[in-house]
């Protein structure tokens, strides 16, 4: 978890707590439809002291050896980052950041994608940035939102309120509900009958054209389980300093 030192604007760990205990809200613009979807539903299942967060910006530092080695310094903005304050025995403030990132791509281009966005995911949590990091693909939002936060749900269950965990194992599948989630396991993938989505012959053929069944891939990388994306990762330096105002690139 990332310790973040109480910002200026508020007055103590007291201003701190209340401000993410006013509860997650559905704060549109988003960056998109897909995301806009997802903060919609999410807000209705997350605690009540959760705070969700659109188009979190952070900085990756540059490597002590740059610029011989290459490792620059980067900038990322993140879709969704959801915060919730965990107890601590010296009583400074700590949150714990989980992200949501939805992308578009499927296919062949999802595939040419994926080393460039894992490479990325990993390095943001060697740097601190998130404790968690969900990667998933907007066709499975639009068209399994249930499945995909139920997936969620049962890997990190602190994040949502009794009630949403409740609800979310209600709404989804039966195929969604079979599956169990180990704590370090990086993906998971839930398939359907043809005959399951329902509705949309042209879908169809394509899973018949492609020689795919219809599924959902909900993919997740825990800070906690190094090995799994350590890998992937740009060598790390210093942790992100997760309460910087936000920086975007120079024009």
């Amino acid at each position: 978890m990332t310790r973040v030192p109480t910002p200026a604007r508020l007055g103590g760990p007291s201003d701190w707590a209340r401000a993410l205990a006013t509860g997650p809200h559905y704060e549109p613009p988003y960056p998109g439809a897909v995301q806009d979807e997802l903060a919609w539903h999410l807000v209705k299942v997350l605690r009540e002291d959760a705070h969700l967060r659109s188009e979190v910006e952070v900085e990756v530092p540059a490597s002590a050896d740059w610029p011989a080695s290459g490792s620059g310094p980067a900038f990322f903005t993140l879709d969704l980052v959801v915060e919730v304050p965990v107890a601590t025995d010296g009583g400074v403030p700590e949150v714990r950041r989980v992200a949501f990132e939805s992308a578009g791509a499927t296919g062949h281009r999802a595939l040419r994608d994926h080393d460039r966005r894992l490479r990325r995911d990993a390095t943001l949590l060697a740097n601190g940035a998130v404790d968690t990091i969900y990667r998933l693909r907007g066709s499975d939002l639009l068209g399994h939102m249930d499945d995909v936060l139920y997936l969620a749900s049962q890997w990190d269950a602190d994040l949502f309120s009794e009630r949403g965990r409740t609800n979310l194992a209600t709404l989804a599948s039966r195929e969604a509900r079979q599956v169990s989630v180990r704590p370090e396991q990086p993906s998971v993938l839930v398939p359907y009958a043809l005959d399951a989505e329902g509705g949309s012959p042209e879908r169809h053929l394509w899973h018949v054209a492609n020689g795919q069944a219809p599924h959902v891939l909900v993919r997740r990388l825990d800070r906690r389980f190094e090995s799994v994306w350590a890998p992937y990762a740009d060598r790390p330096l210093r942790a992100v300093e997760a309460d910087r105002a936000p920086l975007r690139k120079a024009s």
